[in-house]
């Protein structure tokens, strides 16, 4: 039988969820200068309408649209873990959202913002993904 986390335990993932916020805040903000064109790093950072030849504004439309994927799915990973940060302050942090029961330590380790245990992520999975 699974152990409800301790207060030791839930510090921990505390620290980890935050440390991981900075990182992620840090990132979205260095996409975020990229794709404004305020990074100041000449023309590899110029942006799309910035280059004078047609393969280099065709790169440069490649990386612009790039950044605002990656800053998408940044800011995607930036709400889970505020949402993981907000559930260890509610006390409802390792419980699965679906069945109620505790998520494994182990799967919590491997994936700090995890939701759902893994038998609920996988019932979810082949529902959406047939």
């Amino acid at each position: 039988m699974k152990k409800k986390l301790t207060k030791t335990e839930l510090a921990k993932f505390h620290r980890i969820l935050e440390e991981e916020r900075d990182r992620v805040l840090q990132t979205v903000n260095r996409s975020v200068k990229i794709i404004q064109h305020e990074d100041g790093e000449g023309e590899a950072g110029a942006g799309r309408a910035h280059s004078n030849h047609m393969a280099d504004q065709g790169s440069d439309e490649f990386e612009y649209e790039t950044n605002l994927k990656l800053s998408a799915s940044q800011i995607v990973h930036l709400r889970e873990i505020e949402e993981a940060l907000q559930r260890i302050e509610d006390g409802t942090y390792g419980l699965c959202e679906k069945t109620g029961r505790l998520i494994a330590k182990a799967r919590l380790e491997a994936m700090p913002t995890a939701r759902l245990s893994i038998a609920a992520q996988e019932e979810e999975d082949a529902r959406q993904y047939g």
